[in-house]
């Protein structure tokens, strides 16, 4: 949670941008046994943040499977392990970017999300150049 607060903190550095932020949220730890409540959700209050409940973690799947069919092309050295699980890290995207068969190529991607907000700073600020 701490990283969807710095998240939020982020976009009012960007108030006029056209931008839009998918915020997907995945059961990973034990305790997360349900979609998130109001209070969760209402840390993102940009009116730009659309955010999903992934309970079968198929956004995770996607791309990992992406990457681990071309590693290089997303910048990797290695595939992820096989049970790898894709979780609290932040993509940015140019804004002609499509997602057709793979996931397109990241301008930046990173995370822990509260530990890479100035790198996604920068890639946000480099995406609306």
């Amino acid at each position: 949670m701490r990283g969807a607060s710095a998240l939020n903190r982020l976009l009012t550095e960007f108030p006029a941008a056209e931008i839009q932020v998918q915020v997907v949220w995945e059961p990973v730890l034990r305790t997360d046994v349900a979609a998130p409540l109001s209070g969760v959700l209402a840390l993102l209050q940009d009116r730009r943040v659309l955010q999903y409940w992934d309970p079968d973690l198929r956004l995770s799947g996607d791309l990992v499977r992406a990457a681990n069919r071309d590693p290089a092309r997303y910048r990797l050295e290695e595939p992820f392990p096989p049970d790898f699980v894709a979780w609290d890290l932040v993509a940015v995207f140019g804004k002609t970017t499509r997602w057709d068969a793979d996931l397109p190529v990241p301008l930046y991607y990173g995370g822990p999300v509260v530990d890479v907000i100035e790198e996604t700073k920068k890639g946000l600020s480099a995406a609306l150049r």
